[in-house]
């Protein structure tokens, strides 16, 4: 009896101690963004085709918005989900256009926001979007 009490007492510590190696995500902090874009503006050309993206101000550290297709636009936030207080950790669209990183802790991330490349483990900050006519809504 006194050895099945151990072994299971032995097991819930391991069980606990495995638990506090996860890493914990610094949350984001909240910034309210409103934003309303003409798409017809030159500033927004790039969102005329299908990957293209611009960044805007707003957000934590600014946000990427990329064209998915004529109907479908991302909004994220540029701060790193690994560090997003650091002030170097600002994500930006790779040269290539497949893929987002962050030049601080060389996190990689897809374009729909996910982690691909450590130590960030958690996806982007994403934000709201809605296209009416050639106007294109980011809000949170």
């Amino acid at each position: 009896m006194k050895r099945a009490l151990t072994a299971s007492l032995n097991g819930l510590l391991l069980l606990l101690l495995a638990c506090q190696n996860q890493p914990l995500a610094e949350p984001i902090p909240f910034v309210p963004v409103n934003l309303t874009l003409d798409l017809n503006n030159l500033r927004y050309q790039a969102l005329r085709f299908d990957r293209g993206f611009v960044y805007e101000s707003g957000g934590v550290r600014g946000l990427i918005l990329l064209r998915r297709s004529a109907n479908q636009y991302l909004a994220f936030e540029r701060a790193c989900t690994y560090h997003p207080r650091n002030a170097c950790g600002q994500v930006s669209v790779d040269v290539s256009g497949f893929f987002m990183s962050c030049p601080c802790c060389r996190s990689t991330f897809d374009l729909d926001g996910n982690p691909t490349g450590a130590p960030a483990f958690t996806p982007l900050g994403r934000y709201r979007t809605a296209l009416s006519g050639s106007l294109l809504s980011v809000t949170n």
